[in-house]
């Protein structure tokens, strides 16, 4: 009987590969729509498809940005480990290319706000603003950051412990309770992305510039 599977060492491919591999494999993967803001008052806002809920007790959940070139942190772990506070969003089809343009690497301390078109609302517990525009939101307080490996392939884990939800009132019933499925977009591999509201595939193509861009 032929051999069914191909086995693969992933400690013996290039990083990129192994990004490539498991992005493609490991879906589709909600989006999680983050911003931070610095010590010093400057806000950033990213997004990361490496990305889940965590416990309920207590309710949490963590996001793994990558490290810059150098193997140093970008703004949204930097910000988030001195700050202990960010802001999870939650991403609707009709966010999706403001989102994207928010993926570009821009320099550091520029304003991924002005330039994806969003509208910053003010949150409660923590400084970081929300989204307006996205019907889901997640004010978290730092629990950890968890870093396995080194350089810019590393792992980081992003442990935050949820404080507030916010959710728009026609998603819920007077108990609280869903009245009907969320439908966020959801990251696939490449280029691809899956719009759960009309079950179809779309592109987004990275956006391109003076720098290489990625999710963060």
């Amino acid at each position: 009987m032929p051999e069914r599977f191909r086995t693969l060492d992933l400690h013996e491919l290039k990083a990129s590969k192994v990004y490539d591999l498991l992005a493609g494999l490991v879906v589709p993967r909600p989006i999680g729509f983050v911003s931070t803001v610095s010590p010093e008052g400057t806000p950033n806002l990213a997004p990361f498809s490496f990305f889940m809920v965590g416990g309920i007790n207590p309710p949490s959940l963590m996001f793994c940005p990558v490290l810059n070139i150098e193997g140093e942190p970008k703004d949204s772990l930097r910000n988030a480990r001195e700050t202990g506070e960010f802001v999870v969003n939650l991403v609707t089809r009709e966010q999706a290319e403001g989102m994207n343009e928010a993926s570009y690497a821009y320099p550091s301390g520029s304003d991924e706000w002005k330039a994806s078109g969003f509208t910053m609302l003010e949150s409660e517990r923590v400084k970081p603003s929300r989204v307006a525009e996205s019907p889901v939101q997640f004010e978290c307080r730092l629990f950890e950051v968890v870093q396995h490996g080194e350089g810019p392939s590393a792992a980081v884990y992003v442990i935050g412990e949820i404080v507030l939800a916010h959710v728009l009132k026609d998603m819920l019933d007077s108990e609280d309770r869903l009245v009907s499925r969320f439908k966020p977009i959801a990251r696939l591999g490449g280029s691809d992305y899956l719009d759960l509201e009309s079950g179809k595939l779309f592109e987004l193509e990275r956006p391109k510039g003076p720098a290489s861009s990625s999710l963060d």
